[in-house]
């Protein structure tokens, strides 16, 4: 397998993604190819050792940094290290691109270098996100801030399609985030949406959901906005690291805690694991024609070598072209159309 890896991608990058990338290499024995500018990375990754690894290294002069304008940034800089590495998948050099930088970035470089899948109004950025009876698809975690109601459907048929290809969801139930089910509950765009997606998606939509009930398990995807859905998973993020660390220090002021420490320590660590945003990696570009996937923009090495995992386990699942299938026959043409640009990044 070949991946293609933004080098200059994150709030940690060169160093970490190429330590990632570096680590995942010798773990998998795949070609991971490094874009970004050739003379950085190439002394980066001479800190390393990479004797008998596949680390070939395109040059790209430009990147998008985390506090530029992405749309603005992504249209200058044509020789950009996103654009450059889609540009590798797109031309058959590569069978995934994965970075850990700019969200808008990588969403107007992907509708510009792969466009969208023909029928789909946008792209949408979903991971799998935990719940008490396992995972349900999440999204839009932060591509598209501001959305349509029109989006939001779709996305909704999307983001099912998606359980049923990651998940293993023979039939997925879709819902839409809101803070309540009584009438008049709700933003503009949820209000708008919902008689949307209950048009379009018939008995798989199973109605709104509270955070409550999302965390419960009530359905297998769940769509909201880009802003609401960011804010969900760094909420998510933050709690869960907050709720160990209370645990740790009530712990370690009582010395009999201390004691029975030991026979719990397997049980916290299992529930670490659940929690851990490492252990579904990558979020996927869903809609573009390509595959492209997001990390965390502040991760190290570890998160770099989880999102190159997940971003791995998409390609030998074939999910793009299932998802490209399941749109075909399955999700009705955007007014836009799927060849276009017409974005408002």
């Amino acid at each position: 397998m070949r991946l293609v890896l933004d080098a200059m991608g994150g709030d940690h990058a060169p160093h970490e993604i190429v330590a990632g990338a570096v680590q995942y290499a010798r773990q998998s024995g795949h070609t991971i190819v490094l874009v970004g500018q050739e003379q950085v990375v190439r002394a980066e990754l001479a800190k390393h050792d990479a004797k008998g690894l596949d680390l070939p290294i395109v040059n790209a002069s430009e990147s998008i940094q985390m506090d530029e304008k992405p749309a603005m940034a992504a249209r200058r800089k044509k020789d950009n290290s996103m654009a450059v590495g889609m540009r590798l998948v797109k031309d058959g050099q590569g069978d995934g691109f994965c970075t850990m930088g700019h969200t808008g970035g990588a969403l107007t470089a992907g509708h510009m270098v792969f466009r969208r899948i023909p029928g789909v109004h946008r792209a949408v950025l979903a991971t799998p996100f935990p719940n008490a009876k396992g995972f349900h698809m999440l999204g839009d975690i932060g591509a598209n801030p501001e959305c349509r109601p029109e989006w939001l459907a779709q996305w909704g048929q999307m983001l099912g399609i998606y359980a049923q290809a990651r998940l293993g969801v023979t039939k997925p139930r879709v819902a839409l985030l809101s803070n309540g089910e009584e009438e008049g509950k709700g933003t503009e765009l949820t209000r708008a949406a919902e008689p949307l997606l209950r048009e379009l998606l018939g008995d798989a939509y199973v109605g709104v959901v509270e955070p409550k009930e999302m965390m419960a398990g009530a359905a297998d995807a769940v769509v909201t906005d880009g802003f609401t859905g960011n804010v969900t998973i760094k909420l998510g993020e933050a709690l869960a690291t907050y709720i160990f660390s209370v645990i740790r220090e009530e712990i370690m002021v009582r010395p009999m805690a201390k004691v029975g420490t030991p026979l719990v320590k397997p049980a916290l660590r299992a529930a670490a694991s659940r929690l851990d945003d490492r252990e579904y990696g990558a979020a996927l570009l869903l809609g573009l024609n390509g595959l492209v996937t997001v990390g965390h923009g502040r991760s190290k090495a570890d998160r770099v070598i989880a999102s190159l995992r997940s971003t791995a386990k998409l390609v030998e699942a074939n999910v793009l072209e299932r998802i490209r299938a399941e749109v075909k026959a399955t999700v009705g043409p955007a007014s836009s159309g799927g060849g276009d640009n017409d974005h408002n990044d």
